[in-house]
């Protein structure tokens, strides 16, 4: 069978030479030595990882085994569903109701508010009604116990302190500021 070449007589020779070379059988642990040679290759933190995390697993326990992570899962449901019900006076601290009360029997003020440390000092939640039967401006409010300090604003500028407060205390401003004591159960003037 003619054999291809380049026509260059040296290759012609080689090629001979190399079909002419007596066959050895391969040895039993060739394939033990070359793979023996080779250097395994660590895959990457990330790809362990991800194979630990592809990997099917199975677990086997007891009853008994599982009763301590039970236990931790119910106690981890508890408090958090204790948290999501966050701290509230509905929650926690009983609400008193106070009733505010500014006698006004002309009606000469247009508005009156309650402001006062239980609402930050601010307006928005805390307008009085006007009583026409009685010609007073009321609030009925529910405030956790404590002291508490408030004022009565008048026409959104001009502060009133309660004159059936028993006792105000010195805004630093140069303001009086009434005092009104909650102790659980009801309101107290002092």
């Amino acid at each position: 069978m003619p054999h291809r070449h380049n026509g260059d007589p040296l290759d012609a020779n080689i090629m001979e030479q190399i079909r002419n070379m007596p066959e050895r059988p391969v040895p039993a642990d060739f394939s033990a030595r070359v793979m023996s040679g080779l250097q395994p290759k660590k895959p990457s933190a990330w790809m362990r990882f991800k194979l630990w995390l592809t990997k099917p697993r199975s677990f086997t326990f007891t009853p008994l085994q599982a009763a301590p992570a039970l236990a931790c899962a119910l106690v981890l449901l508890v408090f958090g569903f204790y948290q999501m019900q966050g701290p509230s006076p509905e929650n926690g601290v009983r609400l008193t109701s106070v009733r505010f009360v500014m006698d006004d029997a002309g009606k000469q003020a247009t508005s009156v508010s309650v402001i006062g440390s239980f609402n930050d000092w601010k307006t928005e939640e805390s307008s009085m009604w006007y009583d026409q039967k009685n010609g007073k401006w009321v609030l009925e409010a529910k405030l956790p116990p404590g002291d508490h300090e408030y004022v009565f604003l008048v026409d959104g500028n001009r502060l009133v302190p309660d004159p059936q407060a028993a006792m105000t205390r010195d805004d630093g401003f140069g303001n009086k500021n009434s005092i009104l004591f909650v102790n659980g159960d009801h309101e107290q003037h002092i």
